[in-house]
């Protein structure tokens, strides 16, 4: 539950537009220098004035270089035109800033300007363009600092998208890959039902009784990427019921369980392998089939242990088995990443699956 709400909130923080991420970021720059600088000016409207100036420049500064320039360099791969463009950019900045400074702010607030002036007041508005002491004095270096934060915002707003983008895809592939599951076995089960109706078994009602909790769990079971082991366990003992009364005495089955504490596991993983036993050792089987399964638990893993015989007449479920396999592998890559390992041991008589998961 504490993932899925991480996730969520990446979905809706992801969803804010990034020109509203943007507005706001300037506006608590623009509130920063207003407050940290109120003490310095005659009235406030010269107070205001000025910063809207300065964080103007800084905008015009920072999505020149963030969106022309170093697009540009990353095209080119040539540093020596990146820095020129970076200079010019910065004279530009400078020249209109000089003279928002001269014919303006200075004039407007001479109080703040005081200390500047006596040293350069004499200089002419081309030597306070190109003289370099000047420039230094008069182009604060704050006019640089919003565009490192602005740099990273916009790196963390792509990373955020790409994060989203990412749980939204595994969420749908895992979706797709769960509705790959058997569909035979429904109407398996189905038919038998009917046959057992119209005998009027006694085991009619067992067989409904499992069918029910098995579409249950698999309908409103889970919600999360992980689930209690033992939701899974009781679900496993529903399928294999079913799967005896659709065999009889074609398959001799034995399930242990051997987890006693609470643990979670990716839903269905387990089933999946299960039903790859039925669908390619027993229903090809015309004697007797096995299916052993075992399932235990250590200190870090939840282990996982099928063997299935294979059947006399195993002609093409080979590659039948390569595609669920295929699946049920995907679904732990997505979900498991490299905390599992997978051994199949396809043997003559017997195909055996060994599967360690990292406890959760």
């Amino acid at each position: 539950m504490k993932e899925s709400a991480i996730n969520e909130f990446l979905y809706k923080l992801a969803g804010i537009k990034t020109v509203y991420k943007h507005i706001i970021f300037w506006i608590l720059v623009y509130m920063l220098y207003v407050t940290s600088s109120s003490s310095q000016f005659d009235n406030s409207q010269v107070l205001y004035t000025t910063y809207l100036i300065h964080v103007s420049l800084e905008i015009i500064l920072g999505y020149s270089i963030l969106y022309i320039i170093i697009p540009r360099f990353k095209k080119h791969q040539k540093l020596s035109k990146f820095i020129l463009m970076s200079i010019v950019l910065l004279f530009i900045i400078n020249a209109m800033y000089v003279t928002a400074r001269i014919f303006y702010l200075e004039p407007s607030s001479p109080a703040c300007y005081e200390s500047f002036l006596s040293q350069n007041g004499h200089l002419s508005y081309l030597e306070r363009l190109f003289y370099p002491k000047s420039i230094l004095s008069s182009m604060p270096l704050h006019y640089l600092q919003p565009l490192l934060f602005l740099v990273a915002l916009t790196f963390y707003d792509k990373q955020l998208k790409m994060t989203t983008m990412n749980e939204q895809k595994k969420t749908n592939e895992l979706s797709a890959l769960k509705h790959q599951l058997n569909p035979h076995f429904l109407f398996n089960t189905l038919n038998n039902l009917y046959m057992l109706t119209v005998a009027k078994s006694d085991r009619a009602p067992k067989v409904i009784e499992h069918l029910s909790n098995i579409l249950d769990y698999l309908l409103y079971g889970y919600d999360d990427k992980f689930v209690e082991l033992s939701k899974e366990t009781k679900m496993i003992e529903d399928y294999l019921a079913l799967e005896q009364v659709r065999y009889e005495g074609r398959v001799d089955i034995s399930f242990e369980n051997k987890v006693v504490n609470p643990v979670k596991i990716a839903p269905l993983i387990l089933l999946t392998f299960i039903e790859n036993a039925f669908k390619h050792g027993v229903s090809q089987e015309l004697e007797l089939a096995t299916v052993d399964i075992l399932i235990e638990s250590d200190e870090k893993n939840i282990i996982f242990k099928i063997s299935n015989s294979k059947p006399k007449n195993d002609i093409s479920a080979s590659k039948k088995k390569n595609i669920g396999l295929k699946n049920v592998k995907k679904q732990l890559d997505l979900l498991y990443n490299d905390n599992y390992s997978l051994e199949i041991n396809d043997q003559n008589e017997n195909f055996i699956v060994n599967l360690s998961l990292k406890k959760h």
